[in-house]
């Protein structure tokens, strides 16, 4: 029993670590993506990070909101999905994303209703040190107590075309940042009467 516990560390070590270097180089030449379908269609996380590095901040993202899609890239793919599927939601599939009209602040969609509230503001990603429009859970007017000001969940996004938001998820209690976890935006469609 004693020797379960330093291999499960050893291993999350790894995954985690897998993880990082699957980031890729700060110099990958950036993907061209247009759509969503390109976004689907990538096959690397570092293609995904070399394309959210090229994005800038969203330009109109007050009062919108966002259907959401997790990617399944990365070594810890699958772990991200039973995250934000089981545990964030709880138990409710993640859907996206609304901002509030003055674009401070925002809730997560999950299927009717919403929750896990954010902050939202301009500010310099902890990944490369540009400007993103960074998600911060631990806010106290906005934020959660468990996802924010105990795991540190952050969300930094960037738009790579009208409307086009790539997304990376970390939480500081796993590694923070280096270690994040890919998704994407896009302005939701009203259902049809």
């Amino acid at each position: 029993m004693l020797g379960v516990v330093p291999a499960a560390a050893a291993t999350l070590v790894l995954l985690v670590a897998t993880n990082v270097a699957q980031n890729g180089s700060p110099t990958r030449k950036a993907p061209e993506l247009r759509t969503l379908d390109d976004v689907l269609q990538l096959k690397t996380k570092a293609d995904f990070v070399a394309a959210w590095r090229a994005g800038s901040v969203p330009a109109d993202y007050r009062g919108r909101g966002y259907d959401g899609y997790l990617l399944s890239l990365g070594i810890l793919a699958p772990m991200t999905l039973f995250i934000t599927n089981v545990l964030f939601g709880p138990f409710a599939i993640w859907r996206g994303k609304s901002f509030q009209k003055g674009g401070r602040g925002g809730r997560n969609r999950f299927g009717r209703f919403e929750s896990r509230g954010f902050a939202a503001s301009v500010a310099a990603s902890q990944l490369d040190d540009r400007p993103a429009l960074v998600l911060d859970y631990g806010d106290p007017e906005h934020g959660d107590v468990l996802w924010g000001r105990i795991l540190f969940m952050r969300d930094e996004l960037r738009e790579v075309g009208p409307g086009l938001l790539l997304g990376l998820g970390s939480m500081g209690a796993t590694g923070g940042m280096p270690n994040c976890a890919p998704f994407v935006l896009v302005p939701s469609t009203p259902p049809e009467p």
